[in-house]
């Protein structure tokens, strides 16, 4: 296995941990040039290029990559599709030994959620945990937010600070940093309530992550 391989392995597997699968089989298609720095060990793409999982059905394609190998990675106008998930991001900066990923203009989709976007968001994927940040929503649920931390396991979310959330003919509103709203998925619907059970409490924690 090659040096990009093996690296590209890394950021497909991190970014997708909600997958929980290797790669086993996969292709590389670089757009054009690789450029290897002997001296920093950085490789850089300048053309971006398409990762191909073709086992787990898993595709990652960037405009631009970087990366070194065991350290970070860094992308722009990165997309990653799976069978339920899809990542789009501006540009993404990859710490791989912390399992984090910080993300400038995300928007996110799985079974959930539907077009969630943010101007900034950190992914824990050791804990399956993404934290969104600055003009968050979603067109589905439809909902408005300054902030939104969500269990992807667990598949509920808290939304912190000021929100707008509608379904149907319902609205639900709060207002100030001390607002919270309480998103939980069943069975494709989504259930919503401004009181947070003890349960979810810890999720508010997580929002210090991303300053």
């Amino acid at each position: 296995m090659n040096g990009l391989s093996r690296s590209t392995l890394a950021l497909v597997f991190l970014l997708a941990s909600a997958l929980a699968a290797r790669f086993a089989t996969f292709s590389v298609e670089p757009f054009g040039t690789q450029r290897v720095n002997l001296d920093t060990g950085v490789t850089t793409l300048p053309q971006g290029g398409v990762l191909t999982d073709h086992e787990n059905g898993l595709r990652l394609k960037a405009g631009y990559l970087e990366y070194k190998e065991g350290s970070f990675v860094r992308a722009r106008s990165a997309e990653l599709l799976s069978e339920k998930e899809t990542f789009l991001a501006q540009s993404l900066e990859h710490d791989i030994p912390k399992q984090e990923a910080r993300f400038k203009g995300l928007t996110f989709s799985n079974p959930d959620f539907k077009n969630l976007r943010a101007k900034e968001a950190l992914a824990l994927f050791s804990e399956d945990v993404v934290i969104l940040k600055g003009s968050v929503q979603a067109e589905s649920p439809r909902l408005q937010a300054e902030a939104l931390v969500a269990d992807l396991k667990g598949r509920e979310a808290l939304v912190l600070g000021s929100f707008l959330y509608q379904e149907g003919k319902a609205t639900l509103k709060g207002q100030g940093a001390s607002a919270r709203l309480y998103l939980r998925f069943v069975g494709g619907k989504v259930q919503a309530s401004t009181k947070v059970p003890p349960s979810a409490s810890p999720l508010a924690q997580y929002a210090a992550r991303l300053p």
